[in-house]
């Protein structure tokens, strides 16, 4: 069945998290920093391909090492014995490498003591991305400290390896052609690897010290990842707040989270956009936000009943979708009812390549048949993404009450401020311009062009605005000066 794949790309993925969407997406990105061609319009057209690497030996020293390392350093004084018997235990228990690669002893030359190899590996364990959501070794990853610590979801299974598609499920790639058709793709390309494919820093280099000698060739990936847009105003929303973001007086890695965000936020409003747009609603669907109250009240109502209403509008738009066959040339042709039959399963596969497999009988059976294996398709992943990218960012949350609703973290609302605040502005016109650009509502002002009415009771939104100047003075990113005015502060603008 290709049918979300057409409209939205492939693919969404529910079950990947903001951080391994970021990682896969720096995958992507390296291989074309490698190749000289980063976020090139024209590499990025269907079909795309990248080169991905495993980074076998240095997950098997991080991950597939149980507590050996830090066992023979606390129990073996001398360096000499405790490199024998690590190197004799890893060579014996190393996973996915091939006989002749299964040798870790040039590790022994680039380190001066069994200890200083203890200490960056414990050190560079906990910076761990996603640690307690992937149990499998072959599935967890560092943090992206350089090109030297980027590396693909695996699986191993009889020492061979393979792709997995569960952790990386393509949304990484999605994001990475976003980015790459979008009107910033040029500045993009000349502050980005510098702030974060820059492989000469400390930690990048020390990374380098645990790979072995000979360069992986790395495998071909992402000949099928498809997004079917040339441009699109989200695309170049994401691209906007990551030049943004990257601007930033941030010291170090400290962009790196805010980016993770964005770019989920991205995807987040991509797919809510582009239903919106299939619908034929209106284009920026609002997102009611509650700054946690301490009781219920009107705008926790509401943020549900927004969160749900987004929700649905992905099942709408493959409804909608669903129905052009019925105004197809071929859906309602003269003839028998096995000709009709015939005539309009040509139509499923040519619209949506989809086949019954010649178990349905009655024509008119068919599209409710088709109707019902992709709405059970849908329900399983990827009418998940709103709910799933949402709770990764921080903007959806159960908090308090037992329906999810748009309730932001602090991070979620840091990022928001990063990427929107050049300097300061005004409390009210910040809310405003959130509003613009993503649709979110906070205040009465808001709510009211949101419901396109004036009836709606002003004083819950006044007193939501009011806890979020309190939140973000709490945050340290909103004063009040002594004209008796708001404004709102972004601590590493340039």
């Amino acid at each position: 069945m290709w049918l979300e794949e057409q409209f939205w790309g492939h693919r969404l993925w529910d079950q990947q998290s903001p951080w391994l969407t970021f990682l896969e997406f720096l995958c992507v990105a390296a291989s074309a920093h490698r190749g000289g061609h980063l976020f090139d319009f024209d590499r990025s057209q269907y079909p795309s391909e990248y080169t991905a690497f495993g980074r076998v030996h240095l997950r098997n020293i991080l991950f597939n090492n149980e507590q050996q390392i830090t066992r023979i350093a606390d129990s073996c004084g001398d360096n000499a014995s405790a490199w024998d018997r690590w190197l004799t235990w890893i060579d014996a228990n190393a996973r996915g490498l091939d006989a002749g690669q299964r040798s870790f002893r040039y590790l022994r030359e680039r380190f001066e003591s069994f200890h200083d190899f203890a200490t960056l590996i414990k050190a560079l364990r906990s910076c761990v991305v996603e640690g307690n959501s992937n149990k499998r070794w072959s599935s967890r990853f560092i943090f992206p400290f350089g090109p030297a610590a980027i590396f693909e979801d695996l699986s191993i299974k009889d020492e061979t390896l393979s792709r997995d598609y569960v952790n990386f499920g393509r949304s990484g790639e999605l994001l990475y052609h976003m980015v790459a058709r979008s009107h910033l793709r040029a500045e993009l390309r000349e502050i980005f690897p510098s702030r974060v494919l820059d492989d000469g820093n400390k930690w990048n280099q020390l990374i380098e010290r645990l790979q072995p000698p000979t360069p992986e060739n790395g495998a071909r990936r992402g000949v099928a990842t498809f997004l079917p847009y040339d441009s699109h105003p989200v695309f170049d929303l994401i691209a906007e707040d990551w030049l943004r973001l990257l601007q930033l007086r941030l010291p170090g890695f400290d962009v790196i989270p805010y980016l993770v965000n964005a770019g989920a936020f991205g995807l987040l409003l991509y797919q809510l956009h582009t239903s919106a747009h299939i619908v034929g609603g209106e284009a920026k669907p609002s997102i009611i936000c509650e700054v946690v109250a301490p009781r219920k009240g009107l705008v926790r109502e509401l943020s549900t009943e927004s969160f749900e209403d987004n929700s649905l509008l992905s099942v709408e738009a493959l409804d909608k979708l669903i129905s052009r066959a019925e105004a197809h040339a071929g859906w309602n042709i003269d003839g028998s009812a096995t000709d009709r039959l015939s005539s309009r399963r040509n139509v499923l596969e040519a619209l949506f390549r989809w086949s019954d497999e010649n178990q349905v009988n009655d024509p008119d059976d068919l599209l409710r048949q088709f109707r019902q294996e992709a709405k059970e398709r849908h329900r399983r992943h990827f009418g998940q993404v709103h709910r799933s990218f949402g709770r990764g960012i921080g903007l959806v949350s159960k908090r308090g009450t037992n329906r999810f609703r748009y309730a932001p973290s602090d991070h979620f609302l840091k990022c928001l401020i990063f990427a929107n605040v050049k300097k300061r502005i005004e409390f009210s016109e910040l809310l405003a311009h959130l509003y613009d650009r993503y649709g979110l509502v906070f205040g009465e002002r808001e709510a009211e062009r949101a419901k396109s009415m004036h009836s709606i009771d002003k004083k819950p939104f006044q007193q939501n605005a009011l806890r979020l100047e309190h939140r973000l003075g709490s945050l340290g990113l909103l004063k009040r000066l002594s004209d008796a005015c708001a404004y709102v502060e972004n601590p590493y603008a340039g």
